[in-house]
């Protein structure tokens, strides 16, 4: 009788799956870009780009919230520079504003996924405002995002 219950037990109760997850470290390590041979800035200006797109894709094509969207972007952004070797620090001159040569090379990267922050802007202002936003409005921050992604970027660094 007991094997009998053991056995329905066994057969009955529900299944469990765990998955396994890379350790974000060696997630960082296996994103690996040339940053010798690209140079540290052209490199950063790519991690920050890919950072910015990731928050619009999340917004624009998922259900995540603006909060959601903006911790996967700063994770995803964190693993690229550690796991290339690279200090976020380095990307600020020394009035705690983004290089030049970033600043540039990121805005025109950024721009290329202005599909996705087209689509992520009503929702963003939505969210914030509970109001829609006017196409006038989603033009003007869908031209504007990467500027506004670098200036969130300084604030930090100037702490405020």
């Amino acid at each position: 009788m007991k094997k009998f219950i053991i056995a329905s037990l066994l057969l009955f109760a529900p299944v469990t799956y765990s998955a396994t997850t890379p350790d974000s470290e060696e997630l960082g390590k296996a994103m690996k870009l040339d940053c010798q041979t690209l140079g540290a800035d052209s490199c950063t200006s790519r991690f920050i780009a890919v950072s910015a797109c990731t928050f619009s894709y999340g917004i624009a094509r998922s259900e995540k919230t603006v909060k959601e969207s903006i911790d996967i972007a700063d994770d995803l952004f964190v693993l690229l520079m550690r796991g290339n070797g690279l200090n976020p620090n380095s990307m600020f001159d020394d009035q705690n504003l983004i290089k030049e040569s970033i600043r540039s090379e990121t805005i025109e990267r950024v721009a290329k996924c202005k599909e996705w922050t087209a689509e992520a802007i009503p929702k963003i202002v939505l969210e914030k405002t509970g109001k829609p936003a006017t196409q006038e409005f989603i033009d003007g921050a869908t031209k504007t995002f990467g500027f506004w992604w670098l200036g969130t970027l300084e604030q930090i660094k100037r702490g405020q």
